[in-house]
């Protein structure tokens, strides 16, 4: 079978950048509120989409399970597309589930080019994986299939990848602004700092005062630093430190 309709419930980032992109390719898809009441023609397509907030998924299962008071059918796919919740939540209401998770950060009125966003799924029949991975390439040239525990692993190193980064783009540039600088001063060392680890190892990659054990001028950056970037600056120093130590022995 393949799957022709789709619903994806939620309007949130990923429900947005996915119904736009299903929508470009022409699929038949619509999007629905996570919030109640639901109704069972919503409910019909060949795929249900849940894309809602990892600490609500288990409340919207058990609600659409109280509105459409029974399962989806065997030819009807549920999945959900959290990074690190189990798939096994849909149990309740599906026969047939599993993943559909973006490995990318989706932000509404950001444009992506979704040929490029990873896509990740699973599912716990064959067939319902093939009908996954064939729209999923439908959508993007980029399809992994990924167990539970693949796909939690690759969510925790996408957090120190992205999540984390940013937040340090954000500190460097309250840092800069107190002195009247732009963030994009720095861009090219942002860039030249991905290529290089696309290369080479990151530890290979590594420098910095920390790196170099500088001592007094690590201090110095401390003393621009307000106590809660002070935390952070000595955290991850220390962790370079001891990187460069181990490596030693």
């Amino acid at each position: 079978m393949q799957i022709q309709t789709i619903t994806i419930v939620g309007q949130g980032n990923v429900a947005t950048h996915y119904y736009q992109i299903m929508k470009e390719k022409g699929l038949s898809v619509k999007m629905v509120s996570s919030h109640l009441p639901f109704h069972k023609e919503d409910f019909l397509s060949d795929l249900v989409i849940l894309a809602v907030k990892d600490d609500v998924l288990e409340s919207v299962v058990l609600n659409i399970k109280q509105c459409i008071l029974t399962e989806l059918n065997h030819n009807q796919i549920l999945v959900h597309t959290s990074g690190y919740v189990e798939t096994s939540i849909l149990k309740p209401i599906a026969e047939v589930y599993g993943s559909f998770y973006p490995l990318q950060s989706l932000k509404k009125g950001m444009s992506v080019d979704f040929n490029t966003v990873p896509l990740c799924t699973w599912a716990n029949t064959e067939e319902a994986k093939q009908e996954l991975e064939d729209l999923a390439l439908k959508l993007s040239s980029i399809h992994h299939t990924l167990t539970d525990e693949q796909r939690k692993t690759i969510h925790l190193a996408a957090v120190f990848v992205n999540n984390f980064p940013n937040h340090l783009f954000h500190i460097a540039q309250t840092i800069l602004e107190k002195d009247n600088l732009s963030l994009d001063i720095l861009f090219p060392l942002i860039d030249r700092t991905v290529t290089a680890i696309k290369e080479k190892d990151p530890k290979f990659c590594q420098t910095g005062p920390a790196f170099r054990h500088e001592e007094k001028i690590m201090q110095q950056h401390l003393d621009k630093l307000s106590t809660s970037e002070q935390q952070i600056y000595k955290l991850l120093s220390a962790s370079i430190m001891k990187t460069k130590q181990d490596e030693t022995k």
